[in-house]
């Protein structure tokens, strides 16, 4: 390979690594030109195809190529593989017409490669159709359902998300701004989005003159076609950016390095929150789950430590307040206890147990107080069971403590409405997960908690999650000092938590396959 195509490949993987930048949102300095796709960075098929869709319009590439399967594991190689077809349309005479979407959309340029910016020379008609190809090729929905006057979300399901990666798209293709002035109303149908765009396509820069959204490098053949030829950096690809519900907001989720609490950081973190993800014996996948949040265009920081430990709950605080002086969110989910039946639990379970769920929580918030009060207010989340208020097998000492966490967000949540905080308690039922895979005899009683649902399905993390966002949002004002249940009517349908597992009890207290699991330290029924 001549010294000449080694840097056009080299100068091609960096363009490459910034579109993969602008469209998963990821640093640029973790996507590594080798890094596995899949494996290393987590980027699916789904986004791949979001990603060639934004190469396909920056090069004007065919709508159908021959690349390797096995050039498109990593950047480099897919940087590689369009190398080849690069060079190759750069063989075709520039005067050959590139496709309708690529064409200056009014044909005329002047001699510094420029486009004057007067009225289109394309229709209405013809623009919409142009608009209307990119949500095609970037949502990949059939032509024929994406009607002018659709809703985009409620008749066709996309969300911010998607409609973002298509004005990436739409901002390559046309050369538009990083900030539009386009009213909300204007956002809701493909024939209002063509309306508004068409305005900002129609209206000069400052200096009266655009690049050709069809020329890669500002070089026109006279005929206002732009040159393929040469390879060089585009205009950046910027998503189009949308207001999200947490952005500005500063939260803490203990105890969120694996599980639920790491499907709440991570969630939040998406919803533009700056999250703290604390972890103690999980240390290294506390660390984890940072990069990932990272990793996704998020915000998040490490603090290590146990919430039953005052000095460690004097750091994590300490690091709160000097990288951001203040808090909005406290969602505590620490959590630590014994599985086990009561004649086989000691002094010590109940207070390390009790430590953690209920001191760690009640220092915690003290702390995290003094920080939103900086902040003009803030919302605690504390979690707990619906097992506090009935019998459920191996849970007598996660749920005495777990009653105490109730009982203590209800005095929180009246101590501290002074400050303008919120707290309230949620009581997830079973989750679905390794933890309670472990559990005593699981298989016994997953299925039997299945059974007493009303939709034959425990929770997911997500589910929670979901939960958890509602209650911090801003439209949320008067719940305080609530414990809102979610088990998917278990505790409705049992009248509490026992059932066939009460009935069960007395025959496997001391079976051999219930002295086996003694003593199993978990977070419990959640």
């Amino acid at each position: 390979m001549s010294r000449a195509i080694q840097t056009k490949i080299v100068n091609l993987t960096d363009e490459v690594r910034d579109v993969f930048c602008a469209v998963t949102r990821y640093p640029v300095d973790i996507l590594e030109p080798h890094a596995s796709l899949e494996e290393d960075l987590g980027i699916d098929s789904v986004k791949l195809g979001e990603v060639f869709a934004v190469l396909r319009e920056k090069y004007g590439l065919p709508a159908a190529m021959d690349l390797p399967r096995e050039q498109l594991k990593t950047i480099a190689g897919i940087a590689e593989s369009l190398s080849r077809h690069v060079a190759d349309t750069s063989a075709v005479s520039t005067a050959a017409p590139l496709p309708a979407a690529h064409m200056n959309l009014n044909g005329h340029v002047n001699g510094n490669g420029h486009v004057s910016l007067g009225a289109p020379a394309v229709s209405r008609e013809d623009f919409y159709n142009q608009v209307r190809d990119v949500f095609c090729a970037v949502t990949r929905y059939p032509v024929d359902i994406l009607e002018p006057h659709a809703s985009l979300e409620e008749d066709l399901g996309i969300d911010s998300v998607k409609l973002g990666e298509v004005f990436a798209v739409l901002r390559e293709r046309y050369n538009l701004p990083d900030v539009l002035d386009v009213p909300r109303e204007s956002m809701k149908t493909i024939g209002t989005i063509a309306d508004a765009l068409r305005k900002h396509v129609e209206a000069p820069n400052g200096n009266g003159a655009h690049h050709a959204p069809g020329s890669l490098n500002g070089h026109s053949n006279g005929e206002g076609l732009g040159s393929v030829g040469v390879v060089e950096q585009g205009p950046p690809v910027v998503h189009a950016r949308e207001t999200r519900p947490f952005d500005g907001k500063i939260a803490l989720v203990t105890g969120s390095g694996r599980a639920l609490g790491k499907d709440v950081a991570v969630y939040l973190a998406s919803l533009g929150a700056t999250v703290i993800v604390n972890s103690f014996h999980s240390r290294e996948q506390g660390a984890r789950t940072v990069e990932e949040i990272v990793a996704a265009g998020g915000k998040a920081i490490h603090a290590w430590g146990s919430v039953a430990n005052p000095e460690h709950v004097e750091s994590i605080f300490e690091l709160i307040e000097q990288t951001y002086g203040g808090l909005d969110f406290f969602v505590s989910n620490a959590s630590n206890g014994m599985l086990g039946r009561l004649e086989d639990l000691t002094p010590e379970h109940f207070e390390k147990a009790y430590r953690t769920n209920v001191i760690g929580l009640h220092q915690c918030a003290l702390r995290a107080v003094n920080l939103m009060k900086r902040r003009g207010g803030g919302k605690i989340i504390t979690l707990s069971s619906p097992a506090c208020h009935g019998y459920v097998d191996y849970f007598g000492c996660m749920a005495t403590v777990k009653a105490a966490v109730e009982s203590l967000t209800k005095t929180m949540a009246i101590e501290f409405a002074r400050y303008n905080i919120q707290v309230n308690c949620i009581s997830p039922g079973p989750i679905y997960g390794d933890l309670l895979n472990k559990w005593p005899e699981s298989k016994r009683l997953i299925a039997e908690w299945e059974q007493a649902t009303v939709s034959d399905r425990l929770c997911v993390d997500r589910d929670v999650s979901h939960f958890i966002a509602y209650l911090l949002g801003d439209e949320v004002k008067l719940f305080t000092g609530s414990v809102l249940v979610m088990d998917g009517g278990i505790s409705v349908r049992w009248g509490g938590v026992s059932g066939a597992a009460a009935e069960n009890a007395g025959a496997t207290a001391h079976s051999a396959n219930s002295q086996q699991h003694v003593g199993m330290a978990l977070p419990a029924y959640r």
